[in-house]
């Protein structure tokens, strides 16, 4: 035994625990007489210390790492004169090879040195043996520092003498009561980690100036939310000269196609050409477009509508799922949900419901579609489902070419396998109908004479006339002219209750507008409604909803000649005048714009284009799309073409962009790749690799009343914020100069502090650790 063990070791009893060589009997000492293979017993030290597979490199660090490392201390040393003692150990002790094959873990950890023996312990001359610049301490020879600590850029973009000297100035002189960082420590700690200076959270640092310009509410021009589904505005009187079958389009439409849209009809090659060819076109001025380019806006109008009907008809994970961005695998529900910013399925149905009514008649007439081999097809399979016409059927052809609002007088077109209402357009999206057999009395040559006559039939529901103003037979119809189903010319004659014959284009299949015949056959809501519409007495009786009138509505229902009734309740009376009857107020209207409205994020439909506005630091919606367009855009593709990725992320990261990610975190290009946004902070991971270490705290109570600045002297003037426009983090410049020597050397020098080179310098870069021991459940 050459001598005790560390008290680390202590509890190692068998010599062949370390040592391949060695034996258990009395002579065992000879095997150490002939020299053993280091390599083997470092083997046995990485049993219990969990080192990476470059534990024998110098350093532990990886072969790339040290060629860099040499390269540049090779240039040091040209210019360092080595000390006389220095060389003196180089000659009796040459250790430039040293390193070459290997470095076994006793080369500087010697064992059996007694149980206080302090094993991580490294002398000044174990480090000089193997370096090239040589030197006795830190305070004589060793080099100046070199840009000190900036290897790479921040990962935050923030000017630190433009806030110091412009921003907070500002804000001061216009909000007195507004939190401005008062120190250093206001925004930065190492509490977490001592290696690492982190930021503190945005809440407590940026949020008082930067939420509002994130949200939007700062925003000065152009829209504060994200477009994305838009009906895009296109040259629809060319489409339509050209004899392109968009079908229902709106032609007042100016909204742009949106990025998120091209990644989504992007996702196959068929659809990445289809963006190819529109992207070089101007949507709305289509004068001089070719045959090709036509045939392509023809596809993406379907692209557009058949992405529209895939949201309403199925869900987002449908749509969105295999997107076929970052390798083509199929997206989680979760990653989906937050590309979609979980987007109400109400406010596409709204949208379609406004921009494209007749949607879902369109897609069954046009179940597919066929690609010509010379260009993008505008030939679709002509294969109808039973009973559904084609869009120029059902709707008409305008003079203009675009499709017209059917009229109530438009042939009955087939729905489900049944015929559709006279005069009702098909619902879009199926929404569901409501059937009144009763109404639309006027409007076709072939109804039954009694349902011209206002009877109904016998499966239909006595109308509820109460509040119904009907003219009586001879006086009234004398006193309101003629009562004619159909006036001279084919022109709807004004309606017995005086109001004139609303617009058959303007009838909606929607219960939320009925006409006014459905207005008049729906029951009064409460039992004081009907008292007020009885007659109070005579010729003279007013009605106690208008005071004004000469006779109520109650007079007018008790004059239909059909109740026996009425001529008693009419004695004396001169002329039943026609109820005037209010419109039922349905909708309600806004003085706040959709935008205003959404102030604190969410989603809103303006315009033609489906917006969403950013609810605040972190939000989902933005962050997942450049997390997932990133690595897939780079800043130009191959022949110069942007793909739909690099679209979404161009959008999103611009000077000007919602959300306003990109003014803080700065954007680093991958080599040969895409890009990505530093969202994540610095971490220790982050100074894994590094041969030099620095630790603030203990040096918090000795930087005087200067504090961060005793080191880091603020420099302006410099091109920090230029330094950014370009994707390369290791080209920088800072707005604080490099730490230099001469600050650390006032007090790591002799006689003062230490300055031995492991104070600063670790020899595992990485670190060590010791591995968790992999104990098995016992058996039951």
């Amino acid at each position: 035994m050459p001598g005790p063990l560390t008290s680390a070791h202590g509890a190692i009893e068998k010599c062949s625990a370390c040592h391949t060589k060695s034996g258990s009997g009395k002579l065992s000492w000879v095997h150490g007489l002939v020299a053993g293979d280091p390599a083997a017993d470092s083997k046995a030290c990485l049993t219990c210390h969990k080192m990476p597979d470059t534990a024998f490199n110098a350093h532990g660090a990886s072969a790339e790492a040290l060629k860099q490392s040499t390269a540049r201390l090779t240039k040091v040393a040209a210019q360092t004169p080595a000390p006389r003692s220095a060389r003196a150990q180089d000659i009796a002790f040459p250790a430039h090879d040293v390193a070459a094959g290997g470095l076994a873990c006793a080369t500087c950890h010697q064992e059996h040195q007694g149980v206080n023996f302090n094993l991580s312990k490294i002398s000044n001359e174990q480090c000089r043996s193997c370096h090239m610049v040589k030197f006795d301490s830190f305070d004589s020879d060793h080099p100046k520092f070199e840009t000190y600590p900036f290897k790479r850029r921040t990962r935050i973009v923030y000017d630190h003498a433009g806030h110091f000297g412009k921003h907070y100035p500002e804000v001061a002189k216009k909000d007195p009561a507004r939190k401005i960082p008062e120190t250093c420590s206001t925004c930065h700690n190492s509490r977490e980690n001592k290696r690492v200076m982190a930021v503190a959270p945005f809440e407590q640092t940026c949020a008082g100036c930067h939420l509002n310009q994130i949200i939007g509410t700062e925003r000065a021009s152009g829209p504060k939310g994200v477009a994305f589904l838009s009906v895009p505005g296109l040259d629809v009187p060319t489409l339509k000269q050209k004899k392109a079958a968009i079908g229902e389009w709106p032609e007042a439409s100016e909204a742009e196609l949106t990025p998120f849209m091209k990644a989504m009809i992007g996702k196959d090659d068929r659809g990445r050409e289809l963006i190819k060819i529109v992207d070089g076109l101007n949507l709305q001025d289509l004068s001089t477009a070719s045959d090709v380019q036509i045939k392509a806006v023809t596809a993406l109008v379907w692209k557009t509508k058949r992405l529209f009907h895939a949201l309403i008809k199925g869900k987002a994970s449908d749509v969105l799922g295999n997107l076929n961005i970052g390798g083509g695998a199929k997206l989680s529900a979760n990653l989906v949900a937050d590309l979609t910013a979980s987007i109400p399925r109400d406010v596409v149905v709204s949208a379609q419901q406004q921009w494209l009514p007749n949607l879902a008649a369109e897609m069954a007439s046009r179940p597919e579609e066929s690609a010509e081999k010379d260009g993008w097809s505008t030939v679709t399979t002509e294969t109808k489902l039973a009973g559904i016409a084609s869009p120029e059927e059902l709707f008409g052809a305008h003079p203009s070419g675009s499709h017209r609002r059917p009229s109530r007088d438009d042939t009955r077109v087939a729905e489900d396998s049944s015929e559709a209402i006279p005069g009702r357009r098909l619902l879009p999206s199926g929404t569901p109908r409501s059937i009144d057999a009763a109404r639309n009395k006027d409007t076709d040559e072939d109804e039954p004479p009694e349902k011209k006559t206002g009877k109904p039939d016998a499966g239909d529901a006595k109308p509820d006339r109460k509040n119904e103003a009907i003219a009586p037979p001879d006086d009234a119809a004398k006193a309101s002219g003629p009562a004619k189903g159909k006036a001279e010319g084919g022109q709807d004659a004004a309606t017995a209750g005086g109001q004139p014959a609303s617009d058959p284009a303007d009838q909606s299949d929607d219960l939320l507008f009925p006409t006014p015949d459905e207005l008049r056959g729906i029951p009064s809501g409460t039992k004081s409604a009907d008292t007020a519409s009885q007659p109070a007495g005579g010729s003279g009786s007013k009605d106690a909803t208008n005071p004004k009138s000469g006779g109520g509505p109650a007079a007018a229902a008790k004059a239909d000649g059909n109740d026996p009734d009425a001529t008693k309740a009419n004695t004396g009376a001169a002329t039943a005048e026609p109820r005037k009857e209010a419109a039922a107020v349905i909708s309600i209207d806004s003085d706040i714009d959709p935008e205003s409205w959404a102030e604190y994020g969410g989603w809103y439909r303006q315009d033609y284009a489906i917006y969403y506005r950013p609810t605040g630091h972190k939000d989902k919606f933005i962050f997942s799309w450049l997390f997932l367009t990133g690595p897939q855009a780079p800043k130009e593709g191959p022949k110069g073409d942007k793909s739909p990725a690099a679209a979404v992320f161009d959008a999103l990261t611009g000077k000007d962009a919602q959300g306003a990610c990109t003014k803080c975190h700065s954007v680093d290009d991958l080599q040969g790749k895409g890009r990505i946004v530093n969202f994540s902070p610095a971490s220790l991971e982050s100074k894994k690799g590094r041969f030099t270490n620095f630790i603030h705290e203990p040096h918090f109570a000795v930087t005087g009343d200067r504090g961060c600045l005793a080191c880091h002297s603020l420099e302006k003037g410099r091109p920090y914020l230029k330094s950014y426009e370009q994707g390369n983090p290791q080209m920088f410049a800072s707005d604080f100069g490099a730490v230099k020597k001469d600050v650390c050397q006032t007090c790591h020098a002799s006689g003062k502090s230490r300055q031995d080179c492991v104070l600063c310098h670790s020899y595992h870069v990485n670190g060590v650790a010791s591995p968790m021991m992999t104990t098995k459940l016992p058996a039951q």
